[in-house]
């Protein structure tokens, strides 16, 4: 077997085309990207993760790790095959974890269950718009933190 890159720690398995790997989350926040934690995807950090890839960080216990990949693979589905914008891709992405990690609870993997992602990633497939979309506290701001969101925003360019 090859040796793997770093931050790479172990290859976890192959879904919907997709190489798992877990790596070193604190190598990747303290040498790429501070903003790195539970995982990511090509689409959300195009400067670091190879296409093709999810990355999950190894600081998650097998239920997260589960459940985190499961979140990718929709997020980055939603980004690069429905162009969406990272936090409405994020939003759907929740959606379909919120109800896999109740079911993972129920009884918790002891390691990363590539089968359960793959299975629940094909019932997304199916049903892409089956979970709603929850309100969070900051979709209604006052307006004037609204304004404060917007300055932010400008000031750095980007949304946030």
């Amino acid at each position: 077997m090859a040796t793997l890159k770093a931050p790479r720690i172990r290859y976890l398995g192959k879904i919907a085309g997709l190489k798992v790997y877990l790596v070193s989350g604190r190598q990747v926040r303290n040498e790429l990207d501070i903003d790195f934690t539970m995982g990511g995807n090509e689409a959300v950090y195009p400067s670091y993760v190879p296409r093709g890839e999810i990355w999950i960080d190894d600081a998650a216990d097998a239920l997260d790790r589960t459940a985190t990949c499961l979140h990718e693979i929709v997020e980055r589905h939603q980004m690069m095959k429905n162009g969406l914008s990272y936090d409405a891709a994020h939003e759907i992405a929740s959606a379909h974890e919120r109800p896999f990690r109740r079911e993972l609870a129920r009884r918790p993997p002891k390691t990363f269950d590539a089968g359960k992602v793959s299975a629940a990633y094909r019932a997304y497939l199916r049903a892409p718009t089956r979970y709603p979309i929850i309100d969070r506290p900051n979709d209604n701001l006052p307006s004037r933190s609204q304004k404060l969101q917007r300055d932010i925003e400008a000031a750095i360019g980007r949304k946030v």
